[in-house]
Order: structure tokens, then sequence, then C-alpha cells
């Protein structure tokens, strides 16, 4: 009889604690972790920080994101691996990555789909794309905001690659994609998966020749401290999801899930904005570090990119890539 009201006790003071935790928990603001690789600084950090701003006065202090630059909570893939499991975290990703999920969303990162950053997101907001974002719940993501612009990309490395020829057997970091591999390989180029937090290094040791990347990126990172050549290839006007697990998301009040979805949307501008408008100068200050801008004819580029692009992605609906181009051109 003295072992069972010993246990009635205890089990009696654990339902107290845990009533009083809940209790005390319910008051307490939704904390929720933002992970990404950039920089301080840059402008993805400027637009969470942004972010983090009006989700804080717009929720009377109820939802607080906590910034963490720099790849600090791993890399992306690991990251997003951790917000599936229910970890109260946002994350960037992008479409390429989706694309282990949703395969026909790593079309919207694919080389030269789209000519403006308008343009790509008129794309992102068919029926056809939001149906495809939709099937990423089932799978435990969930996307929160589509069509964060995060900037154009470029190839930056020691070789003045005029021509895609120019850039056979260097190797270049790229994101950890199908789809970016098979870009480095359109050029040439033998691609080096690896988080961007471990580029520089890379780079310094000789491991990787070059990386490509929108300018606020490369010139966030000091990229410029070691390589020599900015090759403007713009082949791939880059839209960076952040997406966050679906049981995390479903876990929250319609009115936190109403004003994480109004102020992300609100972040994208801001995020669009910015990058449009620092663009150029972070190319002017590569500049004035000594690094030369490469001016090409995109053209082989594009061509050998419609090369490389058939037939490697069977996992696709047939003729996705053609037929994204050609809805693309129709649009105004």
């Amino acid at each position: 009889m003295k072992k069972v009201t010993l246990l009635l006790a205890l089990f009696a003071m654990i339902f107290t604690a845990s009533a009083f935790n809940n209790a005390a928990s319910a008051a307490d603001p939704l904390e929720i972790m933002v992970s990404y690789p950039n920089q301080p600084g840059e402008p993805v950090d400027q637009a969470i920080n942004y972010w983090a701003q009006i989700l804080k006065e717009e929720s009377n202090g109820e939802i607080i994101l906590t910034p963490f630059p720099s790849g600090q909570l791993g890399a992306q893939e690991d990251v997003r691996a951790q917000a599936q499991m229910g970890a109260p975290i946002i994350t960037t990703s992008s479409y390429g990555s989706l694309a282990d999920l949703v395969p026909d969303l790593g079309v919207v990162n694919a080389p030269y789909v789209g000519t403006s950053v308008e343009q790509k997101m008129k794309l992102i907001k068919t029926k056809k794309f939001v149906d495809l974002l939709s099937q990423l719940d089932p799978k435990g993501i969930h996307v929160i905001c589509p069509d964060s612009y995060y900037g154009t990309r470029q190839l930056m490395a020691n070789v003045k690659a005029q021509k895609p020829e120019d850039m056979n057997g260097i190797k270049i970091r790229v994101q950890n994609t199908k789809i970016a591999g098979f870009w480095a390989k359109s050029v040439g180029a033998v691609p080096t998966p690896m988080p961007l937090s471990e580029a520089y290094t890379a780079i310094s040791q000789g491991i990787v020749e070059g990386i490509e990347n929108p300018p606020g990126t490369l010139e966030g990172g000091k990229f410029y401290e070691q390589l020599k050549y900015l090759i403007m290839t713009n082949h791939d006007i880059h839209l960076a999801p952040w997406v966050m697990g679906s049981a995390f998301w479903e876990s929250l009040t319609p009115k936190q899930q109403e004003l994480l979805t109004s102020t992300a949307a609100k972040m994208s501008k801001f995020a669009t904005k910015i990058v449009e408008g620092t663009e150029q100068d972070y190319i002017d200050k590569m500049a004035a570090q000594g690094v030369e801008v490469v001016e090409v004819d995109v053209q082989p580029y594009v061509e050998n990119a419609l090369k490389v692009m058939k037939g490697n992605f069977p996992e696709w609906t047939p003729n996705l890539y053609e037929d994204t181009l050609n809805s693309l051109s129709e649009m105004k």
C-alpha cells in the first residue's frame, strides 16, 4: 500500500508540474529559429532580421524569430531534416533541393528558366506550381514563402571563362542538388557539392577552384580574396523558398499561421527590393578589390544547358524543361 501511495503521489506531482509548465508556456512567446548559410549583413540576413522585426510587432511579441546565419545550425539538408522531425525551425531551401521530395519542382532552379524576377515569380504562382508545392506537406515540409528572390547566380573562378569550354575540368563548389551539378557539367566543370559555409576554406586549400552564387553572397563571403574573375553567366534567377516542418506548422493556431504567412510575404518583397537594388553595388565592390568582371555571350552557355538537360532528368514529367521555357516565353 505504501508503494502504491508513493507512486500515486509521484504521478500527482508530475501531473501538477506538467500542468504548471503548460500554463506558463501558454503565456510565453512562440520562439522559432531561422537558419540560413549566408553571412551577417548579406541581403538574406537583412531580410530575415526585417521579418523578425515586423512579425514581433504584428504579433504583439507573441511570435519571436531568432536568426541563425552562417550555417550555425548545420547544412541546409540537415536543418531541413530537423524541421521534418518537428523542430521549431524555418530554413532557407532551394527548388533543386525540394526536388528530392517532389521532382518537378527542380525545374524552377534549372538554368535559364526565366528572364526576369517578375517572370519567375509569376511562374511559381501558377496553378501548376502551387499544386506541386502542396504535395510537399504530406512529405513533412511546408513552404511558408515560395518566392524570396535570392539573386541572380554568376560564376566566380580563377579562370577567365569567356566561353563554356574554358571551364573544362575546373572544380567548382555547387549546391548539393542534382540540378546544380548538371549546370556545372554543362560548362565542362566538375561539380563539387558542399555547404556554402565550407566553400571559402575549400577554395583557399585548392579543393575547389570556383563557385557560383549571386554577387551579394560572393561579396559577403569575401570570395574576392581567393578568386580573380566574376563571369556574368546569369544562369539562374534564383528564388529561395523558406520552409518549415509540416508537423510544426500544423501545431500552430490559425492566427499564428496567418501572421507567419502574411509577414513572410512582406519579407519576400523586402528581400527582392534589397537584392535588386544592391546586386550592381556588390559587383562594383568586388571590382574595387581587383576582381575582373567578365561579360560573356550567354548563348553558348544556354545551348550547352539545353543539351545537358535533355535526357538527364527521367524523374521529371516528360518535356517539363522545354514546356516551362515555352510557358515563360508567353508570359508578359
